[in-house]
C-alpha cells in the first residue's frame, strides 16, 4: 500500500520535468527563430544590397555627360564601399578657361541594417561624395553630397540627396527627390526614367555664372524662363514624370535632352 501511495508525488514530479523541459526546448525554439532573420538581415542583405548598388552608381557616374568621369577604384566591403573616380571639367576653374581635375570618392553604407525613422521599411543605401584630398590650392575646389537611398511599403525606391560644390569661384548647391519602382532598376535607365518621379532643385551663384565662359548659357535659359534670378542667385527647378520634363513651369519632352526626339 505503500508503494502505491507514494506513486503519485513521483508521477507528479515526472510531470513538473517534462513541463519544464519543453518549456525549455520551446524558448529555445523561439529564440533561434528569432535570432536566424536577424542575423540573415544583419548580414546577408547588406552584402546583397552592396552587390546590387555598386554596379548602378558606376554606371551613372561613367553616363555623367557633363563631367570626364574616370572610376579608378572600387573597393567593395561587406557594410560599406568606396568608389574612388575623377572627375575632369572646365567648371573647376575659376575664369573656365583651364579643365582641373578632381579626385572624389564615394562612400556608401549599405549595412549592416539601416532604418529609416518614417514610410519605409529600411534604407537600402546611405550614401557620402568626399574630396578624395583637401584642397591645397586654386585649382582645387571644395564639394560634398550626402543622399539617402530607401524602400517603402509599395515597393518603391527613394532618393533624397543634396550636393554643394565651387564652380567658376562660386558656391553652388543642388537638391534632389526621386522615385521610382525598385523593379525597373534592373532594366536599363530608360525603363528607370519611364517610371520616375523626380524634383531637381538648383540654386546656382549667377554672379559667377555671369563672369564665366557660361554667362551666354545663363542669359538663354533667362530668357526661355528656365532660370530665375533673384539677390544674385539663379533658381531653377526641374521636374519629371511621365516622361515629361517641366523646368519652371514650362513643359518639354525629355527626348530634347537625350539627343533623341522619341519618347523613352
Amino acid at each position: 500500500m505503500a508503494l502505491v501511495r507514494s506513486a503519485g508525488p513521483v508521477h507528479a514530479n515526472y510531470q513538473v520535468c517534462c513541463h519544464a523541459h519543453m518549456l525549455k526546448k520551446l524558448a529555445i525554439l523561439t529564440l533561434l527563430l528569432t535570432l536566424v532573420p536577424i542575423l540573415l538581415v544583419t548580414t546577408v542583405l547588406p552584402a546583397l544590397n552592396g552587390l546590387l548598388i555598386r554596379p548602378t552608381l558606376r554606371q551613372s557616374l561613367e553616363n555623367a555627360q557633363l563631367l570626364d568621369i574616370e572610376v579608378q577604384e572600387v573597393r567593395a566591403g561587406w557594410f560599406s564601399s568606396d568608389i574612388h573616380f575623377s572627375a575632369r571639367s572646365s567648371i573647376f576653374s575659376d575664369d573656365g578657361l583651364s579643365s582641373p581635375t578632381q579626385q572624389a570618392i564615394l562612400h556608401v553604407n549599405h549595412g549592416p541594417i539601416m532604418w529609416h525613422l518614417y514610410d519605409t521599411l529600411f534604407a537600402v543605401a546611405d550614401i557620402r561624395l568626399l574630396p578624395a584630398s583637401e584642397p591645397v590650392g586654386p585649382e582645387q575646389t571644395n564639394f560634398s553630397g550626402s543622399g539617402l537611398l530607401r524602400l517603402d511599403h509599395q515597393g518603391q525606391l527613394h532618393f533624397d540627396g543634396i550636393v554643394g560644390f565651387t564652380a567658376f569661384a562660386g558656391d553652388h548647391w543642388l537638391e534632389t527627390r526621386a522615385r521610382w519602382p525598385v523593379s525597373t532598376s534592373w532594366q536599363g535607365w530608360r525603363a528607370v526614367l519611364r517610371n520616375m518621379q523626380l524634383t531637381l532643385s538648383i540654386d546656382a551663384n549667377a554672379l559667377a555664372i555671369a563672369q564665366s565662359p557660361a554667362a551666354d548659357a545663363l542669359a538663354v535659359y533667362r530668357q526661355q524662363g528656365w532660370t530665375r534670378l533673384s539677390n544674385g542667385r539663379a533658381h531653377t527647378t526641374i521636374e519629371l514624370q511621365n516622361e515629361l520634363l517641366n523646368i519652371n513651369g514650362i513643359d518639354m519632352p525629355i527626348g530634347l535632352f537625350l539627343d533623341s526626339p522619341e519618347m523613352l
